[in-house]
């Protein structure tokens, strides 16, 4: 987990490639401790997705525009 924002309302994760399975350990395990509003993968990749039906794989631009615009809660 390298950052989280609000009371627990976004988790952040940051990958430099592709985003794989493997990668989301320390996500997954925050989760399952805890309840996070918007978990999030900010990567290279060029467009968003979801994994585990919840985890947004996002492109770094499109993440930073949604937290700039408000839209990830905080």
């Amino acid at each position: 987990m390298d950052f989280i924002l609000g009371n627990l309302e976004v988790a952040i994760e940051v990958k430099a490639g592709t985003v794989h399975e493997g990668d989301l350990r320390g996500l997954r395990a925050l989760l399952e401790e805890r309840r996070v509003k918007h978990p999030v993968v900010v990567s290279l990749e060029a467009q968003p997705r979801t994994m585990d039906k919840r985890i947004q794989i996002l492109p770094w631009k499109m993440f930073l525009e949604r937290l700039w615009n408000g839209d990830l809660g905080v």
